[in-house]
């Protein structure tokens, strides 16, 4: 697609479950995301935008109640997430919601593979190890964006992690490793000045260690440039 022919677009992408959408904006402490709720086929959902260059991603899942704020707490290795009339409680995070009458932009919605401006193209890495590396930099501790994308991808699941670059015009990777099945916990744990390889967690426990959000995606996606469903 040469530059005179983009448009830009929202492309719209499910989440396994509210719970995704809740970890994603609550789960680091740091800096909770803005919630976007809007009617998607005639349901109102809950959204967190991602920018690329010529697209919104719009991540979403259904939205169990009215309320101003998405409340995500964890516990004993349990998730609590809810819709909440305010963000009082001190116990969990808080996002806000804004709620919108109509959609999120005037922008279309990306209905075809074809027509998503921006693609990443995908760079596989060698060892979980190296993602964590990628996502984590020790330097910057508060980065508020430490989230990983679970995407299944031709009966199997791969983790990962999407970048830009800026050159003569931005260039979109998503960078990720193969897993041998589905993850079935919450977050990553990485600690940066341990031996020990990444491991999957259920709680944020060890607190020399980094947790990292874990969003599992509901189906493939083309824009992640892999598979059956990837580039044509």
């Amino acid at each position: 697609m040469s530059d005179e022919e983009i448009i830009q677009k929202e492309c719209h992408i499910g989440l396994a479950g509210f719970e995704d959408l809740a970890r994603l904006a609550c789960a680091h402490d740091a800096r909770p995301r803005r919630v976007y709720s809007f009617v998607l086929d005639g349901r109102r959902v809950a959204s967190i935008i991602l920018t690329l260059a010529d697209t919104l991603v719009v991540l979403h899942a259904p939205l169990p109640k009215d309320g101003g704020y998405v409340s995500y707490r964890i516990d004993a290795g349990r998730e609590y997430c809810d819709v909440t009339d305010t963000a009082s409680s001190r116990a969990a995070n808080a996002a806000p919601i804004i709620h919108l009458k109509s959609s999120i932009t005037r922008l279309g919605a990306a209905g075809s593979p074809n027509e998503i401006p921006n693609v990443f193209d995908p760079v596989e890495l060698c060892d979980m190890g190296s993602l964590a590396r990628l996502v984590y930099d020790p330097d910057f501790p508060d980065e508020p964006d430490l989230a990983l994308y679970a995407v299944p991808v031709d009966d199997a699941w791969i983790l990962g992690r999407p970048m830009m670059f800026g050159l003569d015009r931005l260039y979109h990777a998503f960078y990720y490793v193969r897993l041998a099945e589905e993850p079935s916990m919450p977050f990553l744990g990485y600690g940066h000045d341990s031996v020990q390889e990444p491991r999957f967690a259920d709680r944020v426990a060890d607190h020399g260690s980094v947790y990292m959000p874990i969003v599992k995606l509901k189906d493939a996606h083309p824009i992640f440039g892999l598979g059956s469903h990837g580039k044509s």
